[in-house]
């Protein structure tokens, strides 16, 4: 795994959470929550994780989010792990069929083990 170096731009703030780059993305699977669109079709959806922090990540996607969509996450981070399930996320911005997603609501395990995945993967930053 590659860590993310921060841009030092002028002005720019550091990364508040550091991140990695995932060289060979891994897939999660993806639905919505509270979309607050009665006519909406709920996404049961998947994606694959190009980089990821303890407080949000990037992924690919073919499913129809938007930025301001609630979904939730089912990570298989290793084989030999249980899935890390992300209660809430929320979809920051899109570009083309890649998304950034800020985690919301996630369980103190949940965060220990992207936290030790991500110790395990590369260097942070």
């Amino acid at each position: 795994m590659q860590t993310i170096q921060p841009t030092r731009e002028i002005g720019s703030k550091p990364r508040r959470c550091p991140r990695v780059r995932i060289l060979t993305p891994f897939s999660c699977s993806l639905s919505s929550i509270g979309t607050g669109w009665w006519f909406r079709k709920s996404v049961h959806d998947v994606g694959l994780v190009h980089d990821l922090s303890t407080a949000g990540l990037c992924l690919s996607t073919d499913a129809p989010i938007e930025p301001g969509d609630q979904v939730s996450l089912t990570l298989r981070l290793t084989k030999s792990t249980p899935p890390a399930e992300v209660a809430v996320a929320i979809v920051r911005w899109r570009y083309q069929q890649f998304h950034g997603l800020a985690f919301t609501r996630v369980s103190e395990s949940v965060s220990r083990q992207l936290a030790e995945y991500m110790n395990a993967t590369g260097e942070e930053e």
